[in-house]
């Protein structure tokens, strides 16, 4: 990445006319324009409430505030219709947005970041970022349970061994198979709410993280952005920062581990040697030697990037390990794990809804191993206490019997 310099791109926002090391600031820049481009939104939404805060308590005026919100409306727009983004020569999403606004608007635009600072700004970003994360990554949890919830229905009266240490164990059914995964996907939901309380108060206020010698309407700014309160202390806000991030990644964690019992279960009851389930063939690969293959590809790689939001989970977890109290920029580094743990159960639960919606069991394949007089051997047991046997002695009877 090519970083600005004196002689070209545009000068950090810190910049007080020093000479700046070229390689030191690519490094320090990282992969920031790459990572804030899902963030520009958020930026210029919370840059309008904060500029909205600050015409009330008298730092801006209102042909000011006018200028920046026209500014703001038009980058926005212009944002979605694709004509800029962040670019490697940006710091990151606030520099981007600020230089446009500057070039748009003049004077007023550099007067937006009038009591604030980036670490309060990226803090918000991010928690308006978790809101939609959190919202859409429910909705699509709660799809592929709504997929598991069907299939039991259509199969509620389909026989199926169920196994422990993968060996059949005991007769149970298609529909409670099913509906395990989908309570699973339940449970897993519920534990999002953790997240949105962590995110429901708004950073906005706590300039570096410890306050600003000016008083500000914070209750404003936050209800402006759908908070329910601001953050209090004002130091709790970069005490606390990737918490909320870390809360998110590890119920995205549960999820994807979820995900990939489910894929484990239907890789083996797909296996040849089981053949309980076929596979959709719309959703598996072939081989570039033989002919006759289709290979479950889709469910293998469900597992895989599961286990890998694991690591993804421990890259931001590290981030944050015995760090003082205060702003680092070690939390520049929360964004890469986190938006990758994202993007992963993202793609990983559509694909899972089709797949469940496509399945089809094979009852002959499964009654092939119902037939196995060894499932029943537990129902033969209880059935000798029920006439009085003690269940022991009726255990150790069945056991004997099934040596022979």
């Amino acid at each position: 990445m090519s970083a600005p310099d004196a002689a070209s791109g545009p000068r950090p926002i810190w910049d007080r006319g020093d000479a700046i090391d070229a390689q030191m600031l690519s490094f320090t820049i990282g992969d920031d324009p790459t990572m804030d481009r899902r963030l520009v939104e958020h930026d210029i939404r919370g840059s309008l409430a904060h500029a909205r805060g600050l015409v009330r308590v008298g730092l801006i005026s209102g042909s000011d505030l006018a200028a920046i919100e026209r500014g703001l409306g038009e980058l926005l727009a212009e944002r979605r219709a694709g004509l800029w983004d962040v670019e490697d020569g940006d710091e990151d999403v606030h520099s981007a947005v600020e230089r446009r606004l500057i070039a748009k608007v003049g004077d007023p635009g550099k007067k937006l970041h009038t009591a604030r600072s980036r670490n309060e700004q990226v803090a918000v970003d991010l928690r308006l970022w978790l809101r939609d994360a959190v919202d859409s990554t429910c909705a699509l949890a709660d799809e592929l349970g709504d997929a598991l919830r069907e299939f039991a229905l259509r199969h509620k009266d389909a026989a199926l061994p169920g196994y422990t240490h993968l060996r059949p164990a005991m007769p149970s059914t298609v529909r409670d198979w099913a509906l395990a995964h989908g309570r699973a996907l339940v449970d897993d939901v519920a534990s999002f709410a953790d997240v949105r309380r962590r995110i429901a108060e708004c950073p906005l206020g706590s300039g570096a993280g410890y306050g600003l010698p000016v008083e500000l309407d914070r209750a404003f700014v936050a209800e402006e952005l759908d908070f329910d309160r601001p953050a209090e202390p004002v130091t709790a806000v970069q005490h606390g920062r990737g918490r909320a991030e870390l809360s998110y990644v590890t119920s995205l964690e549960a999820l994807a581990l979820d995900i990939g019992k489910l894929a484990a279960d239907l890789w083996i009851y797909s296996s040849k040697e089981f053949g309980f389930v076929k596979l959709p063939v719309e959703l598996t690969t072939g081989s570039s030697l033989m002919p006759q293959k289709r290979n479950p590809d889709l469910i293998e790689l469900l597992r895989a990037h599961g286990r890998q939001v694991v690591c993804d989970r421990a890259a931001l977890l590290d981030v944050l390990r015995d760090l003082p109290s205060g702003y680092h920029r070690d939390f520049q580094l929360i964004k890469p794990p986190l938006f990758r743990a994202h993007d992963r159960v993202a793609a990983m639960l559509p694909l899972c809804t089709k797949l469940v919606q496509r399945l089809e069991f094979d009852s002959e394949a499964v009654a092939r191993v119902l037939a196995d007089p060894g499932l029943a051997a537990t129902a033969r047991t209880l059935e000798k206490v029920r006439q009085g046997v003690p269940f022991r002695e009726a255990y150790r009877e069945e056991s004997r019997a099934g040596d022979s």
